[in-house]
């Protein structure tokens, strides 16, 4: 028996219905990597039970690699688009989302990262839909997956203000914390160039104008630095 199998490639071509699967297998604890793939597998490659039944577990097992991405932050932002009912508020890249939201965002996402508690995520979604959620376990690990993936998507586009860095295993929440607020206040310094009278303006302003423009004095001062190190010695 011949069998084909068409099945989606990466996380921007899931529908609601696929990523909604998806974030139930992975935040279930039931199943382990691979299982996770082999079942999405199964159901969006459409196999029978006859056709299972003739497949050997060598021969499932060598399809698994095309599921490989599915453990991976998704390369573009994915979003589910609604939530309890709820419908996001904006796009999956975050156009229109004001700077002042994203900082909080964005504190929140290490807030859970280094705390796993799910009440982080559940302040995220009340800003990424405009309700007080208490999130499930497949729409918390949705609205993870949606941060991280724009996470990603900024470190591409504004290489030169994102620019990764030794993390400390060793460091305490109160310094994660204090650097997560001297990180925000640079920021908002950066934008208005230490006018306090533009800070309202500078939160207001849309996310993606004001990380262009942080790249852009980032590139600047990489620029004036390299010029000071050939020269200046």
């Amino acid at each position: 028996m011949t069998i084909n199998i068409t099945v989606p490639t990466s996380y921007p071509e899931l529908d609601e219905k696929q990523l909604r699967y998806v974030c139930f297998l992975l935040s279930s604890g039931q199943y382990d990597a691979d299982q996770v793939k082999a079942l999405c597998l199964i159901r969006w490659g459409k196999l029978t039970d006859e056709q299972l039944a003739v497949l050997k577990p060598e021969q499932i097992a060598a399809f698994l690699p095309m599921m490989n991405w599915l453990l991976e932050i998704p390369p573009m932002p994915v979003q589910l688009e609604i939530i309890q009912g709820h419908k996001a508020l904006f796009d999956a890249q975050l156009h229109g989302l004001d700077f002042q939201s994203w900082l909080v965002i964005e504190n929140q996402y290490q807030g859970y990262l280094h705390q796993k508690d799910i009440v982080f995520l559940n302040a995220i979604a009340q800003i990424l839909y405009g309700a007080n959620i208490h999130l499930a376990a497949p729409e918390a690990y949705a609205v993870f997956l949606w941060v991280a993936s724009v996470k990603h998507l900024f470190a591409r586009r504004f290489c030169n203000f994102f620019v990764p860095s030794a993390v400390d295993g060793s460091e305490e929440e109160e310094n994660i914390h204090q650097k997560l607020v001297r990180s925000m206040n640079t920021q908002i310094r950066a934008l208005t160039k230490g006018d306090i009278t533009k800070e309202k303006e500078i939160l207001a302003m849309d996310v993606w104008r004001a990380l262009t423009e942080l790249d852009a004095q980032a590139e600047e001062y990489n620029e004036l630095k390299k010029q000071y190190d050939k020269h200046g010695k």
